[in-house]
């Protein structure tokens, strides 16, 4: 339908990288890649040895599915500045409707992969769930021909869905990540390397993906330890802003951990 279902790149990133990659060693050939930096769209055109450019106006004319792997805001402004061209456009991301290109093309969709990526790591080797929509039946079934080739797992997600799904990435994710930060920050310290938490990270975030995480909760706010809440406490006098988190947090976990015992002894 689309010239062999050649791939026009409009984002030389991390998706946007993965995306092209993971595509052509499954046989869809990207025929350009585009990025408002030169020297990302030469890296990554070299890499796929196809076309690159930073001028916005050879994405009208090129041929193939466009896929456009750029930050919401781009992608919104992208849409409202019609300069896509005609033909099937899908977007990336976890946070923006399909229907933003409603004016642009009859063929539209979305193509989220739900992973976090970063340079000089494959992320499928974890795995990579993609959330797919389309306009129309005929473009669902390329999209998802698409994802397959590039994924693990394919769900077909409404925008609204696909909205709360992001946020729920990004408490599972950037938000958990930036606990990392923290205590790392204080086992630091204590004189010691995050080194000693890796065991503890990595069997906690088996425990959440083999049973359900609030099964796996444990801690002094999942037994009511006021003792050891209270220590916790005094000792965050060094930093006001995570002695407040580290409240609120607690909290959090004391009300669902009381909700649960009512649940599990009928009161």
């Amino acid at each position: 339908m689309y010239q062999d279902e050649t791939i026009v790149m409009i984002g030389a990133g991390n998706v946007a990288t993965f995306l092209a990659v993971e595509l052509q060693a499954a046989g869809h050939r990207t025929g350009l890649v585009y990025s408002r930096t030169l020297a990302n769209a030469r890296k990554l055109g070299d890499r796929l040895k196809c076309r690159y450019t930073d001028d916005e106006g050879e994405i009208a004319t090129a041929a193939g599915i466009k896929i456009v792997a750029l930050t919401d805001e781009a992608i919104v402004a992208f849409a409202e500045k019609n300069i896509l061209g005609q033909g099937l456009l899908v977007h990336t991301a976890g946070s923006v409707p399909m229907d933003v290109f409603s004016g642009c093309s009859e063929d539209f969709g979305v193509i989220y992969p739900l992973q976090t990526f970063s340079p000089g790591r494959n992320p499928r080797k974890q795995g990579v769930p993609f959330c797919i929509e389309a306009s129309n039946p005929g473009s669902l079934n390329i999209i998802r021909a698409l994802a397959s080739a590039a994924g693990n797992q394919v769900y077909e997600v409404s925008s609204e869905s696909r909205m709360m799904l992001h946020l729920a990435a990004v408490i599972a994710c950037n938000f958990t990540n930036h606990m990392y930060v923290l205590a790392e920050e204080a086992v630091l310290k204590a004189g010691l390397p995050f080194e000693i938490l890796h065991p503890l990270v990595k069997e906690t975030s088996l425990k959440a993906v083999e049973r359900s995480p609030a099964l796996s909760q444990t801690g002094p706010a999942a037994r009511n330890d006021m003792i050891i809440i209270r220590k916790h406490l005094d000792l965050l006098s060094f930093s006001p802003e995570l002695k407040e988190l580290y409240h609120m947090i607690t909290e959090s976990i004391m009300r669902r951990s009381a909700h649960s015992t009512r649940e599990g002894t009928g009161d």
